[in-house]
């Protein structure tokens, strides 16, 4: 990754392996990050981990099964090609405090590609945006607070194009709320604009 003036090897700890970026890494399947290692997940942690991943599968198929090719898709009025955006999938990486009872920030991720049917010479320069939505709960509070995150992304795409892209959100949480419980509770992603290059 680049630091200032150079180019520094990334470190890639043990059970680990180097992200779609190229320039951090991710903790193999089965291991959560803690600090700058990858622990073993417990069992109840995997077994979590395996809903999330078959809740997100059921949707997508839920999805195709009703003939939608994406999440959101527009129209380029000039060539009348179709542009769709789908989330194809999402993580929630949270790390512990030092004494580990408890949450101090959350990584977020979005996985989503973009495809269309157009079929010209030119290409589409395509406006994505994407939000998440995370409910947290304190050791102490009953009530659910949520915090919401977007970013949009820029995308290039040829005749029967389609582009993958990974956004990555961040959420920090005070020491003194000592939050114990992080999900995600909503995601989307939806095409912002569309244009004939």
């Amino acid at each position: 990754y680049k630091s200032g003036q150079k180019c520094v090897k990334v470190i890639v700890p043990e059970n680990a392996s180097i992200d779609v970026y190229g320039s951090g890494w991710v903790c193999n399947s089965g291991f959560k990050k803690s600090s700058t290692s990858c622990v073993p997940m417990t069992p109840q942690e995997i077994q979590k981990q395996k809903e999330l991943e078959k809740a997100l599968a059921a949707e997508i198929q839920r999805r195709r099964a009703q003939g939608v090719s994406g999440d959101d898709c527009e129209t380029e009025y000039k060539t009348n090609a179709e542009v769709c955006v789908e989330i194809t999938g999402g993580d929630l990486d949270c790390n512990e405090s030092y004494g580990g009872d408890y949450y101090r920030d959350c990584d977020a991720t979005l996985r989503y590609e973009v495809s269309t049917d157009y079929s010209g010479g030119a290409y589409l320069d395509v406006d994505v945006e994407c939000s998440i939505e995370i409910e947290y709960k304190g050791r102490e509070t009953y009530s659910t607070q949520t915090d919401s995150s977007s970013q949009d992304e820029s995308h290039s795409l040829y005749a029967h194009g389609s582009d993958s892209e990974t956004m990555n959100f961040n959420f920090s949480f005070s020491s003194y709320k000592e939050i114990t419980s992080v999900k995600i509770s909503s995601a989307q992603c939806e095409i912002d604009s569309v244009d004939l290059y």
